[in-house]
């Protein structure tokens, strides 16, 4: 997987996530399109010993929210994908109850300038390409 060097922590006014004192235990749920990345990503988080959910699109990252509503900790999530986009699914995330606490890193070609930004209240923003370590430190903030 290439690396990169642009990695951007969003500081944010409104309402940002905050590192738990513990990390949460659960599942990340990846939501990338294209799927030699999302599998690549998932094996690389899974050989770290997580437990990942993968989805291709805004219907599949539903179905996973709806099933596993106690055991999502993170959201990996890709701004462009087909149909709904990364944003929208954002959104919907953090208006729904049951799932607005989970926390969501974005992983896009977007910068945090490009898209809705502080709207979307990641807990951190990878712009692709990213080094990999520097992904794997953040989601350990999150996730056991």
């Amino acid at each position: 997987m290439p690396q990169g060097v642009s990695v951007t922590t969003t500081e944010t006014h409104a309402e940002p996530f905050e590192p738990a004192a513990v990390p949460r235990r659960g599942a990340i749920l990846l939501v990338e399109d294209r799927d030699d990345v999302r599998q690549g990503l998932a094996q690389l988080l899974e050989l770290h010993g997580h437990l990942v959910f993968e989805a291709a699109n805004a219907d599949e990252a539903f179905a996973h929210l709806e099933s596993c509503t106690n055991g999502i900790a993170l959201i990996l999530l890709d701004l462009a994908l087909p149909g709904c986009s990364g944003s929208e699914i954002r959104a919907s995330q953090l208006a729904n109850a049951q799932w607005s606490d989970i926390p969501a890193i974005i992983v896009s070609a977007y910068s945090p300038t490009d898209a809705d930004g502080p709207a979307l209240r990641p807990a951190a923003w990878f712009e692709k390409p990213f080094p990999v370590d520097q992904l794997l430190g953040e989601v350990r903030k999150y996730v056991e």
